[in-house]
């Protein structure tokens, strides 16, 4: 009775154009789709959907309406993802990562110095690349695929879908079903194939259970029932494997090869999450270095000058940096330090070093002729120095050759990114020629320092060996001369701390 009915169902294929082997292949479809599970989805004599199939629909839509509404919140959705990809990582690398959260090293840098904050910051950052092995990754990337595929299912426009059928249909309006007649497969073949696509990815065995859990805790209320969310997708599982819908559509567009698009996620998760918490303690390290850095740098300043005023730059300064910083461009590394040295110059060894220095290299009676000499040109290279700055400092200028270029890529860099890598050119110029500055600086410093030790311990001698002359000198300085040598040697040492600090 069967094999007749199907035989006058495809008796209408007889002159179609289809190759013996197509209508022998539709023919198959034909019989599979009558004998299938789902049957009653499509009636395959009118090749009309059954109202059956629509009810399947909006049963499932009434379901995940809850879901499809809390997802369209990006920030929820974001917490999602973040709560779901954590929650698959085993208990030693959450028992790390809870160490490296912000909150928790704040609280343990209460009670530790900075050095040790650091190190135990370090150390959870090793264990971390440690821990994280190729299947901790593969499991944060599966929690993070399971969160976009719902996201692609609850998305579905299955609103669009019944006003095929129903034009008042209001979405979110579950009091009255919806009536749903019978419909020409033909005129919703792109629905059912949209369809196939979106619920595909849907693994019963997948964790769903948390999922929802962290959907219904984040609402501070139960939005859905997990047991029902689950059994729907259980059942998505069957009907995918039943191939009902795939045949309806195979059967309607008389193509037996056709086949729904498979998803395929491409954003991963894993190694972006690892390097996103690795990056954050490194940014936690990097911010309480900084911190010592510049308290540091602070009690060296007020060791070393005796001026609150130490602003000797006008353009190459770290007021002005500040606009290449939220720019995201290179700025001006250098400009603190390359401006302290500017005043250490002017206002110390121009006056303190250069008299002391005309004292004991002058009027010094040496017995190296060559290490007094190594002296004064040091000196004497340094007090070259602030011309090489002020020339820095001039051609960031708004009349300087750079100065006016910056400012004139910096109007453009918005909307124009090719204009990045010449401002970032420019600045690293002048950054490079600052750093030249001060490692120029810091040798020479270095350098009078050494002679000024070496002087230091021959003026304490009974014969000195250096100069030969000491106690004529010493009616010349206004203190006394080794004490003034010792506090000048220990002057440029912390001058020379602070240029190593603001050039690092």
């Amino acid at each position: 009775m069967a094999e007749d009915f199907m035989d006058k169902v495809f008796s209408f294929f007889s002159g179609d154009g289809l190759t013996d082997e197509k209508q022998n292949m539709l023919k198959g479809i034909g019989k599979e789709l009558y004998q299938n599970k789902y049957a009653k989805f499509f009636r395959v004599r009118s090749e009309e959907t059954d109202p059956t199939f629509m009810s399947f629909l909006f049963s499932i839509y009434k379901v995940i309406y809850p879901i499809r509404v809390f997802l369209k919140e990006e920030a929820k959705l974001a917490r999602l993802k973040s709560q779901v990809v954590e929650s698959c990582i085993d208990s030693n690398v959450k028992e790390i990562v809870n160490r490296l959260d912000t909150a928790a090293i704040d609280e343990k840098a209460k009670t530790v110095s900075g050095e040790e904050l650091v190190a135990g910051i370090q150390t959870d950052i090793d264990l971390l690349t440690n821990h994280f092995s190729t299947s901790q990754i593969a499991a944060l990337n599966n929690g993070y695929q399971m969160v976009l595929a719902l996201n692609q299912f609850v998305s579905y426009n299955f609103p669009g879908f019944f006003k095929k059928f129903d034009p008042h249909f209001v979405d979110g309006s579950f009091f009255v079903e919806p009536k749903f007649p019978a419909i020409k497969t033909i005129l919703i073949i792109d629905q059912v194939g949209d369809f196939l696509t979106v619920t595909q990815p849907l693994k019963p065995e997948d964790d769903w259970n948390s999922v929802i859990d962290f959907i219904n805790a984040n609402e501070g209320q139960v939005i859905i029932n997990a047991e029902q969310f689950i059994n729907i997708i259980k059942q998505l599982r069957e009907i995918h494997s039943s191939k009902v819908l795939e045949l309806m559509v195979q059967y309607t567009l008389r193509n037996p090869v056709w086949h729904f698009k498979h998803p395929v996620f491409r954003e991963t998760v894993g190694d972006t999450w690892f390097e996103g918490k690795k990056t954050d303690a490194l940014n936690y390290i990097a911010r309480v270095n900084e911190a010592k850095k510049s308290s540091q740098i602070s009690a060296l300043t007020k060791v070393i000058f005796e001026s609150a005023d130490l602003t000797r730059l006008e353009n190459y300064t770290v007021q002005a940096s500040e606009t290449f910083r939220r720019k995201n461009v290179e700025y001006f590394v250098y400009a603190e330090g390359i401006n302290y040295l500017k005043a250490f110059i002017e206002d110390y060894i121009d006056k303190e070093i250069k008299e002391l220095c005309d004292i004991i290299i002058i009027r010094g009676q040496w017995t190296n002729v060559a290490s007094s000499r190594e002296m004064s040109e040091s000196l004497h290279r340094l007090l070259e120095l602030p011309n090489k700055i002020n020339d820095l400092d001039t051609v960031m200028g708004e009349d300087g050759g750079d100065g006016s270029r910056l400012r004139a890529s910096l109007l453009r860099v918005d909307r124009d990114y090719t204009q990045v890598r010449y401002i970032n050119s420019i600045v690293s110029s002048n950054n490079n020629n600052a750093l030249e500055i001060i490692n120029e600086a810091a040798q020479e410093l270095i350098n009078i320092g050494k002679h000024l030790k070496n002087l230091i311990e021959d003026v304490q001698k009974k014969h000195p060996e250096l100069l030969v002359n000491w106690r004529e000198l010493v009616m010349f300085s206004k203190e006394p001369l080794n004490q003034r040598m010792i506090n000048n040697y220990k002057k440029i040492n912390y001058f020379i701390q602070l240029m190593h600090l603001c050039a690092n």
